[in-house]
C-alpha cells in the first residue's frame, strides 16, 4: 500500500550509530522478477531504505522477459549506483536467480533474494546479518507477515503467517527448517560455491535447495526480527 511503502521509502542518510563499516559483511539481494510492474516499486525502494552501508550494499533486479511495464519500472532505478538492472529471456524465477549469480560472482559475501511482491522493514538486513555471528549459519530466513489484512481471507492468511513465523523459529533452533521463502532469506556465499546454483523444481526451487543444503549438513537459521511483508 502507498502508506506501507511510505515507511521504508527514504534511505538513511547514516548507518546505525556505532556500527563499524568495516565488520559489515557485503550484501547483494537479487530481485527476480516477472510481470510485476505494480508492487517493483515498493520492493525496491524498501531495499533502498534499508540501514546499512550503502557502499556494502548491491541490489540486482532481473526482469525475467515481463510483457507489462516491470522494465520500465525498473528503469527509474538506474541511476541508483548500488542498483544493477539485468533483463532475459523469460525462463522462469531459478534462471533469473542463476543469472544473476553469475554477474555476483565472489563481490559479495552474503547473497539474498526479495520476491517483487514483498517489501522489507529497513532494520531487516541489519537483523539477519546478526545471525550470520554464529559461524555454523549458512542461511537465515526472516519473519514473513500479509501487510495490512482487510479481507477475512487475508486476515486468516495473517494468521497463519505469524503462527508459521513461530514455528520457523522452533525449527530453526533444532536445524529443521526445509524451505528458505523468496521473501529475504539470505545465504552464505559459500553455499552456492559448494552446492551450485538453483535448480528447476516446479516453482519450488526455495524447497529444492533448502534440502539440498541438509543434505550437505548446511545449518539454516531464521529470525523474528527481520520483518519482510
Amino acid at each position: 500500500t502507498r502508506e506501507a511503502r511510505a515507511r521504508v521509502s527514504t534511505p538513511p542518510e547514516t548507518t546505525e550509530k556505532g556500527d563499524s563499516t568495516a565488520l559489515d559483511p557485503r550484501v547483494a539481494i537479487i530481485v527476480p522478477c516477472w510481470n510485476e510492474e505494480r508492487t517493483l516499486g515498493g520492493t525496491v525502494d524498501s531495499l533502498l531504505a534499508l540501514e546499512y552501508p550503502r557502499d556494502k550494499l548491491s541490489i540486482i533486479i532481473v526482469d525475467d522477459g515481463s510483457t507489462d511495464g516491470t522494465s520500465t519500472v525498473a528503469e527509474r532505478y538506474r541511476a541508483h549506483p548500488e542498483v544493477v538492472l539485468l533483463r532475459k529471456k523469460n525462463g522462469g524465477k531459478y534462471t533469473a536467480l542463476n543469472l544473476a549469480l553469475e554477474h555476483i560472482g565472489r563481490s559479495a559475501d552474503l547473497i539474498g533474494c526479495l520476491d517483487a511482491d514483498s517489501f522489507v522493514a529497513s532494520s531487516a538486513l541489519r537483523e539477519v546479518v546478526r545471525v550470520f555471528a554464529d559461524p555454523s549459519i549458512m542461511a537465515v530466513t526472516s519473519l514473513i507477515k500479509v501487510d495490512e489484512p482487510r479481507t477475512i481471507m487475508e486476515r486468516v492468511q495473517s494468521v497463519e503467517y505469524i503462527t508459521s513465523g513461530f514455528l520457523r523459529e522452533v525449527l530453526g533452533a533444532i536445524n529443521a527448517l526445509f524451505v528458505t521463502p523468496g521473501p529475504f532469506s539470505i545465504y552464505r556465499r559459500e553455499v552456492f560455491e559448494q552446492l551450485g546454483p538453483y535448480r528447476a523444481a516446479h516453482q519450488t526451487e526455495d524447497l529444492e535447495i533448502a534440502m539440498r543444503m541438509h543434505a550437505h549438513g548446511m545449518r539454516i537459521g531464521n529470525t523474528l526480527a527481520a520483518l519482510v511483508y
